[in-house]
């Protein structure tokens, strides 16, 4: 029996009902509705039970007053002469009326006579006392000549005690008949008493059966108004528990789920929020996928996605052998259409090369953009000879192509470079590598053509490039960049306001490496990003260590386009910045001039984000470009860091003067404070000074060191110009 138990209850505990202590929608409105329907019903009963009873003890007494009119027939036995008659009469008449308990006769003296009791063993009636036979005779003649005398304790019962007399006349003269005579000549004599005990208990308990009866048919319509509601409300309910299952599937990602329709209005409403609800995040997915996949400006596969490609056809070469060919695409001269002509220009010339990519490659390969003016195509199953005939046919439909903008034809060309992944050459790194490679071969040996990858003849610099992949892969996993620091100070004060951080790697001799040696090939290898986000992390763990000693320091971090391509990027430098406990204003981020412009409305955004967390914000590079300044009022920058290009021959250049103190009258409009790079020389810094430039960095000012260091200007502009008032007055 034990174990009977628990397998029911576990059955029971097993259905979905039971699962965390969820409840049944059905048995929560059954429940209410059959509690709703119980109280009223209960009400309902109590009220028809306490009103039958005020409602029966009014009557039991009027109905009890009624027998006093009976008084006359009740008293008939004390005039007749035969007892036995006078029985009869009396016992035919108690039988038709339920109510008359028992009714007892005495004579004029209070004695018990004769009694009519239904009672089955009743007892002898007793005597009348005193004062009772003295009430019922003061009665005798009155308007209500009786004695009437509900019980207490019991409402339905009721004693009527009444005298029987008769009244003498003492002439009954026919001709002599006075009324008024005959009023006060009159005699009465008390015959006897009779007693009417009535019960109407039977009338009650009559009212009782029918309230049992009431009650029995109350719970009957609920009973069957909890079956007929449960199998209507099941069914009305069942549309919305047939929900679970595509809910459940659409939570999993199932965006092609059905929904059964309904036939109710509410459940209806449901399904079709439900529907539009998957198709929304149907349709949103599909963008966020596109986006994730695809180059915004062309459509075509960004590098993300193409590296994708390019892993599965390795994997496809690895299980069952075959090849591939890896073509990179570069644009020649590429970068003076966009100086000439601008921005918008070169994205709409990348957008028609994109199309004659598609076009020449076909159902054949992926194409996908690299960045810029770099493109990478994939042929899966090709060799060399499908390499080289894919390689012509681009350089021909290229060829073709012309490209007019504000009057100027352009005539595109491109240096294609190949490389063929096999079963021994199966790393996507090095492929990528290769290929590149490759192409920058093609580009030295007069551009607009195309070179296979060939190990045994690469040039000294394809081999260092190459070599580059594994050094900057240990580099990131092993922390072994280094950080340098090279102070920015006032050309006024000659203090040093902020330290520049710099990226350095070490050769395998020892020797420190500058950026401009392996940066082109992290770049070129997609290793940028995460280099960024090393520089960042590695920054706010110097400031926290060099902090201690030097409590005025800020710290000038540089960050690469590829770093801005994440939309996370605001959240990792606040997340960094908290956990090394740095404060934000005291950290200045670099962004290049060409960063700013071509992704406007990306890197505002992001600027934005960034200046919310108390960052300051430094546009670098900036000259450099052709559009920079229309666009300084756009950003929200802090400093404007002049290229190193227009301070080197300043003292030399008037020119170059004339842009610098151009570019420091605009940056003063903007609010902004102007920083010359390339500082090598006194009569520089004076003359940037004279231009208006507010700060210097350079080997005269300060030369990169492994730690923060805080030197004055040799020469500050103060002490040159109280110098030169000094030799005056002398």
């Amino acid at each position: 029996m034990t174990s009977l138990l628990s397998s029911l209850q576990s059955r029971i505990d097993a259905r979905p009902w039971r699962r965390s202590g969820q409840r049944l929608l059905v048995n929560e409105i059954l429940s209410i509705q059959i509690l709703s329907a119980a109280i009223v019903g209960a009400v309902a009963i109590v009220m028809l039970y306490w009103g039958g009873q005020w409602v029966l003890k009014d009557n039991y007494g009027r109905w009890a007053l009624q027998w006093t009119e009976e008084l006359n027939e009740l008293g008939s036995p004390l005039y007749l002469a035969d007892d036995n008659e006078a029985l009869i009469r009396l016992e035919s008449f108690t039988e038709r009326y339920p109510e008359i308990a028992s009714v007892v006769y005495y004579d004029r003296n209070g004695e018990a006579l004769f009694s009519i009791d239904k009672a089955t063993q009743a007892a002898p009636p007793d005597d009348l006392p005193a004062y009772r036979l003295a009430d019922a005779s003061d009665v005798v003649g009155s308007e209500h000549p009786y004695l009437f005398s509900p019980h207490i304790a019991n409402s339905r019962r009721f004693d009527i005690l009444a005298p029987v007399w008769t009244e003498k006349i003492a002439s009954d003269d026919l001709f002599g008949f006075d009324p008024k005579a005959l009023e006060s000549q009159a005699s009465t004599e008390i015959r006897g008493f009779v007693a009417i005990h009535l019960d109407f208990a039977h009338f009650h308990e009559g009212l009782l059966a029918n309230i049992r009866n009431a009650v029995l048919l109350l719970a009957v319509l609920l009973v069957a108004l909890a079956t007929y509601g449960r199998r209507v409300l099941q069914r009305a309910l069942r549309s919305i528990s047939q929900l679970e299952d595509p809910i459940n599937e659409l939570a999993k990602g199932n965006l092609g789920v059905e929904f059964k329709s309904a036939g109710y209005r509410e459940t209806a409403t449901i399904t079709e929020a439900l529907k539009n609800a998957a198709s929304a995040i149907a349709t949103r997915d599909a963008e966020l996928l596109d986006r994730a996949n695809h180059d915004s400006l062309t459509g075509l596969y960004n590098r993300r996605r193409f590296s994708e490609e390019l892993r599965a056809a390795l994997d496809l070469i690895e299980r069952r052998g075959g090849s591939a060919a890896l073509l990179f695409v570069d644009l020649d001269q590429f970068k003076y259409i966009n100086d000439l002509c601008g921005h918008p220009a070169g994205d709409r010339l990348i957008r028609k090369v994109a199309d004659v990519l598609s076009s020449s490659v076909g159902d054949e390969g992926f194409v996908a953009r690299f960045g810029g003016d770099e493109f990478a195509v994939l042929f899966p199953g090709a060799g060399n000879r499908e390499a080289r005939e894919a390689a012509d046919r681009i350089l021909t439909d290229m060829r073709r192509l012309t490209h007019i903008e504000n009057e100027h034809v352009f005539h595109v060309h491109c240096s294609i470079g190949m490389t063929i992944a096999t079963s021994s050459n199966l790393q996507l790194d090095e492929l990528i590598a290769q290929a590149d490679i490759a192409c920058r071969e093609a580009k030295r040996a007069g551009r607009n053509r195309a070179r296979l990858f060939d190990g045994g003849s690469l040039t000294e610099s394809g081999e260092f490039d190459l070599g580059w992949i594994n050094r900057l892969r240990g580099a990131l996993d092993n922390d072994n960049f280094e950080l340098h620091f090279q102070p920015i100070n006032d050309i006024q004060t000659g203090r040093t306001t902020h330290h520049e951080v710099l990226l350095r790697a070490r050769h395998e001799d020892g020797s420190l490496v500058s950026p401009d040696a392996f940066l082109p090939a992290a770049v070129r290898f997609g290793m940028m990003s995460e280099i960024d986000l090393w520089v960042i992390r590695h920054s706010a763990i110097a400031y926290t260590r060099f902090v201690k000693q030097h409590r005025d320091l800020k710290l000038s971090i540089n960050i690469s386009a590829h770093a801005f391509e994440s939309e996370d990027l605001p959240a990792y430098i606040g997340r960094t910045l908290v956990e090394f406990d740095v404060p934000p204003q005291n950290i200045v981020l670099e962004i290049t001039e060409s960063l700013a412009i071509r992704h406007a409305v990306h890197v505002e955004r992001q600027i934005a984000e960034l200046r919310a967390l108390g960052c300051k914000l430094a546009l670098d590079d900036f000259g450099t470009g052709y559009s920079a300044l229309s666009y300084l009022q756009k950003l929200d920058c802090d400093y404007i860091k002049i290229d190193g290009a227009f301070v080197a021959d300043i003292v030399e250049n008037p020119v170059e003067q004339k842009v610098i103190r151009l570019i420091a009258e605009i940056g003063q409009e903007a609010g902004m404070r102007v920083i010359a790079e390339y500082v090598e020389s006194a009569e520089a810094l004076v003359l940037l000074s004279e231009l208006g430039v507010d700060m210097a960095q350079g080997f005269f000012v300060g030369r990169p060191t492994a730690e923060p260091e805080f030197p004055t200007t040799p020469i500050s502009i103060q002490s040159r110009r109280q110098r030169g008032r000094n030799r005056q007055g002398y």
